[in-house]
């Protein structure tokens, strides 16, 4: 028993006597130093490339040897890279994801043997500024009824995924999704399937669309989400299209004068035309905004004898044409005798002024005459009271020293 003792305790002896002690050895800075940028700047999509080369005493720094990158303190450890040979390339990278936006600062150290470490003192500072990288939208040439495609190609990202879709922004300034302009449910659900399709690293979308007037100058948007950023591109669609005459065009009979307006819109610009080739007693002018053309069409209401005008309008496209309705027609036109009872009203004229000239200068003198003779009549008692007052009194300038004032 007390050999075996023996022999368990020279065991243990010779155990810690051969085990290796870990020794601290001072360290110069002079012999550490790391070559890489100071400075780097990025934007919110891109990864951050940190290449450096280190220099250390290869006879203190043992293999294998860790290069360490921290971000801030040199606990808070991002990345680790494990040297096992001192004929390893001293120079390497370091490799970030994609950053929000803002200002970073990352250090390096080595790390080997029992716990040695050193930490260089130089740091990193990196700046992450926002995307700047814009996703690509060009529609093609689009007509109406014709199918066509939009296609949007969203900026590499290096990391994370990116959601790509289209917006459009109607008339009325709301914006929607983009998920109508489609002939049959097939195509409509592998457009919902690809709306908000979520691509890696980047991606490039291909809608079907067909398009409409409506969406002739109207905004798409084509959108690319990102882990820490959005881009946007918008465009404004052109679309050809045949012409179409707007309700708002109308007919009426003001002061004998008969009035239409006709409203076209399409694109090229639709001239609008009235066919009235056995009438010349008329004017016509016309002007166009926003792919509209607006023409006034006027004449004598007395010679022009229909319920309706025609209206015509035309471009490369096609044409339409549409009979306008005369409003008040009936009252206001008198299609036999109009004409003549016209002339006659314009001869008598000068005569019906004549008339109501002299009228009104005899009401005005009976108006004078009256308000004078009502004067009159007024006056006249007052004298006599006057008259009879001053027979009465014995001094006269004691009467005006009374009467006097009251006159004033």
């Amino acid at each position: 028993m007390a050999l075996s003792f023996s022999f368990l305790f020279w065991i243990f002896l010779r155990t810690i006597c051969c085990q290796p002690q870990c020794i601290q050895e001072p360290l110069d800075d002079a012999e550490f130093y790391i070559n890489a940028t100071e400075h780097i700047e990025v934007q919110s999509i891109e990864c951050i490339q940190i290449p450096h080369e280190v220099t250390f005493p290869r006879d203190k720094v043992t293999v294998p040897y860790r290069k360490i990158l921290f971000e801030g303190d040199p606990l808070n450890v991002v990345d680790v890279k494990v040297v096992s040979g001192m004929d390893s390339d001293t120079k390497d990278i370091f490799l970030i994801q994609a950053l929000p936006r803002g200002e970073y600062e990352y250090g390096f150290k080595l790390e080997w043997g029992c716990n040695q470490t050193y930490v260089f003192p130089r740091r990193i500072h990196i700046s992450v500024s926002a995307l700047r990288a814009k996703p690509s939208l060009s529609p093609p040439p689009m007509v109406e009824g014709q199918r066509s495609g939009l296609y949007c190609r969203a900026p590499y990202s290096c990391s994370g995924d990116v959601i790509l879709f289209l917006k459009w922004q109607k008339a009325d300034g709301q914006s929607t999704t983009l998920d109508n302009g489609f002939s049959d449910y097939e195509d409509f659900f592998r457009y919902r399937y690809a709306s908000r399709r979520r691509w890696r690293h980047g991606g490039r979308l291909h809608i079907p669309f067909n398009p409409t007037a409506d969406h002739h100058n109207t905004n798409i948007t084509c959108v690319a989400e990102y882990d820490h950023d959005i881009a946007e591109t918008t465009v404004t669609l052109t679309v050809k299209f045949s012409p179409r005459i707007l309700n708002s065009s109308h007919c009426r009979v003001t002061a004998e004068q008969l009035i239409c307006l006709c409203i076209s819109w399409g694109n090229p610009l639709p001239p609008i035309f009235w066919p009235l080739e056995t009438l010349t007693d008329y004017s016509v002018t016309s002007f166009s905004i926003a792919q509209r053309v607006r023409s006034t069409f006027t004449m004598p209401a007395a010679k022009y004898h229909n319920n309706t005008v025609k209206c015509m309008s035309s471009n490369e496209l096609g044409q339409a044409e549409t009979d306008i309705l005369i409003e008040n027609s009936a009252e206001d036109v008198k299609p036999d005798d109009s004409q003549g009872s016209s002339k006659g009203f314009d001869s008598a004229l000068p005569w019906i002024t004549g008339v109501c000239f002299t009228l009104n200068l005899v009401f005005v003198a009976v108006i004078v005459c009256i308000h004078q003779r009502s004067k009159n009549k007024l006056k006249e008692p007052f004298e006599e009271v006057k008259t009879y007052a001053s027979l009465r009194k014995v001094d006269v300038e004691e009467e005006y020293s009374v009467i006097s004032p009251q006159c004033k």
